[in-house]
């Protein structure tokens, strides 16, 4: 069994990994909690220097709009979707 790193990613909460035909995704919150960024590589290892992709950034007002987090990306019947938590403010009681 390989040693990883620990962390494997700096600065990236909730990881979540999906291996996909030869390529490895990686998705997690970032410290902003205000985006979501993706890195694909062709081997865990090569994730850890892979250029973050930004997918989506949060709106500045709404339902969404504070505290993205959580994220996972799932392939279903070929089609890529993208799950995440999210919250209309940055209180924590809310």
């Amino acid at each position: 069994m390989a040693n990883w790193p620990n962390p494997f990613i700096e600065q990236r909460a909730d990881p979540f990994i999906l291996r996909d035909g030869s390529d490895y995704y990686f998705i997690a919150s970032v410290p902003e909690y205000d985006r979501l960024e993706i890195r694909r590589a062709n081997s865990l290892e090569g994730l850890r220097a892979a250029d973050p992709v930004v997918v989506w950034r949060k709106p500045e007002s709404g339902p969404m709009s504070q505290l993205i987090w959580a994220p996972e990306m799932h392939r279903i019947n070929g089609k890529w979707y993208i799950y995440f938590a999210a919250t209309h403010t940055q209180a924590l009681s809310a």
